[in-house]
């Protein structure tokens, strides 16, 4: 029975039939499986709450010279050499100058190590190399389960460096900026999921033995298996429908009320059409009906009348179920049992209870009355289980989630039969010991029909009762589905209201901005905005359900998308580092990012393999855009020779392949002349025209686009991935009022992909230069310690994070443990990085200015590469590196350059 604090919603509404051929604009604004004894509210509910719809009814609804007082103490060429602004960046240190907020970016906390961490970069004491454990592991792609345990060659653990247990970023608990070692494998990194509450106490029938807990959601989520129920204990020991549950079967005025004359009554003739009433069992214990099924009692009463359990005693005494009706003098409710019969009887599928039989038996008055044969699901429902929690505690949203995506297929079985469930709530999602089982199709009926059509309220579509049931009205139950399940949907009058609620209200929401996204798009009052389908809803579903586990859990849950292609390459990942080079060829170069890059490497959208049009244009996915291009024309050529013309959507996806092609060719303008003639309804159109307004430096405007897309694929990593990358182009280009606000929404979705699929390694860098540049230099290092060994850009992350380390204060505030641990991540780099050279001399030139700043080492016997962390060995160590960097430079004045800087450098002596 639920709880008193959970009013059950109403019974389910038959709506007449209306007129399709002038629908109103839309707007927002086994059948119920009801306990005998509703809740306490559920008495109370109105009368104009349950009743048939009129055809017309509707619902109501750093200056840098100040680091060194010499030239060359940032072993950089000095001023007098320096042939271009390459050189004078080098000399004057703004080569490292990686965050905006430097000053504040090194506290004593983020950098403080022990005295035996001091001494990490002495010959001998870095721990192997764990990356080629990685690799060991079969840890071939970018994207490996354990990104905590695959980057900490050195093992310079610093204890202020370490990411608090549990942290907000998830990234791993007790893992070292420094990547951590062996000893920090794992830490925090188990997946325990989301569990259920308690199964219900009910004593369990003999039965196999199966596992306490099993996998749901596509394996994902673990859920604590409902133990086996006696079908008997299902029995209620006294049947009464409640006195606010009464109504007339025709007027749907309130019947059977006690008043001041008479009390409560459970039969008689509604005084407002003259229509009798009886909501009392027809059937009794121990009676057989059609000399087969023997009656055990009621178990629950739905919208079309009593539920009864019986035994099958001609098919092996099998359990089953018998549904009948409200009153047998209700015409209309038996053409609906008809109708059910009618449709389920060759419905099979594995998620949608069984249809056994329909038979006949008459009632304590004579009159025939048709009853279901349905299969015995036993379990609990999703109503259930939602009542045993207190509000305002809901359902886990992955719980919920997981449970939604096992009955999808079916919805999707039944639109493919061109059948609407039309009645979709928690009611009729059962969770049995095995599966989960949509159930009750009392309320099945063909698309677009008309005539006698139920469904709940708080969960029908707005739209329903004007265009008739389709796969958009049943999306929208689903979305409702899941918003009361996880949700404080508020009641009105026994019944939920037809809104999502804010994030300012619940929580949830802002946590799971994905999961809200899909709500709004699943409920949209507008069934043209909703998903197209219960495939693609299950598809986008999944992606977020795998997002909030990895947020959840801090273990990565990457999707293969079925919408977009992955990532073409990578953008972000080299710009910081790149600027190291000007030691090598005097080159000064950017550190931000480019929108050209960002528009090359994001994905494209794919056309569906089962798509008729696909095979015509398989050869547009040349690499070459114009032989791309000359592929589209030759298929359009093929197409107009089919002898049974082109399939209905060449003409479509052949326009999309040409858009990209176009942007491919930079040829932004020509993408988007093609794309005016679209139906913007497409978020393909959406998808194009944002990377085009990239492309045209329109970042604004591109936000705008990606932003529409991320709003009808809400589980979809690309359209997040491209929102970060704008939302930093638009903070470097644009002088916004809000900088902070663009800030934190690059940092957001830079850190969503991130946390969802380690194989976005552009995600990392961003995630870490949004990070240092709101002087979180901790946290951007932790960021690029997760991309895994077996990466191509594993290096460009560690010298990259050494130079966030080395720039996260003026040299002179850097604190000791800071430089031997960049000294440890530079030794560590693979013998054969071709930048390891400029970095080490770096790194000795860093320590060289932070000698001359008035800083000594804590130890007498400090050392850095293995040599004394003293002035006159930095110098030795900073002028070799330098003359081996001269013997390879490119040019002569370069080359000259890097001899002066060395020879300014040379350790003096007397010799």
């Amino acid at each position: 029975m639920p709880a008193p604090h959970e009013p059950d919603p109403d019974p389910k509404q038959p709506h007449s039939g209306t007129n399709k051929s002038h629908p109103d604009p839309p707007h927002r604004s086994a059948h119920s499986e009801q306990p005998a004894t509703p809740p306490e509210e559920a008495q109370t509910a109105q009368p104009e709450e349950n009743h048939k719809t009129s055809p017309e009814g509707t619902y109501a609804n750093t200056p840098e010279e100040a680091r060194a007082t010499t030239p060359g103490t940032q072993a950089t060429p000095p001023a007098e050499v320096r042939e271009d602004d390459g050189a004078q960046a080098i000399s004057e240190g703004r080569i490292l100058d990686a965050a905006p907020d430097r000053a504040h970016a090194n506290t004593p906390e983020g950098t403080q190590a022990t005295a035996s961490e001091a001494q990490a970069d002495s010959p001998g004491d870095a721990p192997g190399d764990a990356a080629a454990q990685a690799t060991s592991e079969g840890q071939s792609r970018e994207a490996v389960s354990d990104r905590a345990c695959a980057n900490s060659p050195e093992g310079t653990r610093a204890a202020g460096l370490e990411a608090p247990a549990g942290g907000a970023r998830g990234g791993g608990g007790g893992q070292a900026v420094s990547g951590g070692g062996a000893e920090d494998k794992g830490a925090g990194l188990v997946e325990t999921g989301v569990m259920v509450g308690q199964a219900s106490g009910r004593t369990g029938r003999s039965g196999r033995t199966r596992g306490a807990v099993r996998r749901l959601g596509a394996g994902l989520v673990p859920i604590a298996a409902e133990a086996p129920v006696d079908p008997r204990t299902a029995v209620l020991a006294d049947p009464v429908v409640a006195e606010g549950r009464r109504f007339c079967w025709r007027c749907g005025k309130p019947v059977g009320r006690a008043t001041a004359e008479h009390g409560a009554t459970s039969s008689g003739v509604c005084e407002t059409c003259g229509a009798a009433y009886d909501f009392r069992p027809h059937l009794h214990a121990d009676e057989v009906v059609a000399g087969q099924y023997e009656i055990q009692g009621c178990i629950a009463h739905g919208g079309l009348g009593w539920i009864y359990l019986a035994v099958d005693r001609k098919v092996s005494d099998r359990w089953v179920v018998l549904k009948g009706l409200l009153h047998a003098g209700d015409t209309e409710a038996q053409a609906v049992a008809v109708a059910e019969r009618q449709y389920l009887a060759e419905l099979a599928h594995p998620s949608i209870v069984k249809i056994h039989n329909f038979v006949e038996y008459p009632s304590p008055d004579g009159t025939s009355v048709g009853y279901i044969v349905m299969e015995y699901v036993g379990g609990r429902s999703l109503r259930a289980m939602l009542d045993t929690y207190e509000r305002p505690r809901r359902m886990p949203v992955a719980e919920a989630i997981a449970y939604v995506l096992e009955v999808l297929p079916a919805l999707e079985y039944l639109h493919s039969l061109e059948l609407a469930h039309n009645d979709l709530k928690p009611d009729n999602i059962m969770v049995t010991e095995d599966q989960v089982k949509l159930i009750d199709l009392g309320a099945t009926a063909p698309f677009e029909s008309y005539g006698n059509l139920y469904g709940t309220r708080g969960f029908q579509a707005p739209e329903f009762t004007r265009t008739g049931p389709s796969a958009a009205s049943d999306i929208y139950t689903v979305g409702r589905t899941l918003a009361v399940l996880t949700l404080n949907v508020p009641m009105e009058r026994g019944r939920y209201l037809d809104v999502i609620p804010e994030p300012a209200d619940e929580p949830v929401l802002t946590r799971y901005e994905s999961f809200h996204r899909l709500l709004l798009r699943a409920t949209d009052p507008d069934p043209r905005r909703r998903f197209p389908s219960a495939r693609v809803m299950a598809n986008q579903l999944a992606g977020v359900l795998r997002e909030i586990l990895a947020a959840d859990t801090g273990t990565e849950h990457p999707q293969l998308s079925t919408m977009f292609s992955p990532t073409r390459t990578s953008f972000g990942t080299g710009e910081l580092v790149a600027q190291t080079d000007a030691y090598v060829d005097g080159i000064a170069r950017g550190k931000h990012l480019h929108a050209s890059d960002v528009a090359a490497a994001l994905p494209v959208p794919l056309i569906d393999p089962a798509d008729p049009a696909a095979a015509l244009l398989a050869g547009t996915a040349h690499p070459e855009p114009q032989h791309a291009l000359d592929a589209v024309r030759i298929a359009r050529q093929r197409a107009a020779a089919e002898p049974g013309g082109a399939p209905e959507t060449f003409a479509l996806e052949a326009t999309f392949a040409e858009v990209r092609i176009q942007l491919d060719l930079e040829h932004p303008a020509a993408a988007r002349d093609l794309l005016s003639a679209m139906d913007d309804s497409d978020w393909r159109v959406d998808w194009y025209r944002g990377l085009a307004a990239l492309q045209e430096r329109e970042y604004e405007q591109a936000y705008g686009h990606f932003d529409a897309v991320l709003q009808a694929l809400p589980g979809e990593i690309a359209p997040k991935l491209a929102l970060a990358a704008t939302a930093e182009l638009v903070l470097q280009h644009w002088d916004s009022p809000d900088p902070e606000q663009w800030r934190a929404c690059a940092e957001k979705f830079y850190d969503t992909v991130w946390r969802t699929d380690r194989g976005v390694v552009s995600a990392a860098f961003g995630l870490a230069r949004q990070l240092a540049a709101a002087g979180r230099v901790i946290e951007a290092v932790r960021a690029l310690d997760e991309v895994p060994a077996a990466s191509r850009h594993y290096s460009e992350a560690r010298m990259t994070a050494v130079l966030l380390l080395l720039t996260a204060a003026p040299v002179d505030e850097l604190e000791e443990s800071t430089l031997h641990i960049a000294a440890a991540r530079v030794r560590s780099l693979p013998p054969g990085e071709p930048r390891a050279a400029q970095m080490r001399v770096l790194v000795l030139g860093t320590a060289l200015a932070w000698l001359r700043a008035g800083r000594t080492p804590k130890l007498s016997d400090a050392t850095l590469f293995g040599e004394p962390f003293a002035e006159r060995d930095l110098r030795q160590g900073v002028e070799s590196g330098l003359r081996a960097l001269a013997r390879t430079a490119p040019g002569r004045t370069h080359r000259y350059a890097l001899v002066d800087l060395a020879n300014s450098l040379r350790a003096k002596t007397w010799f």
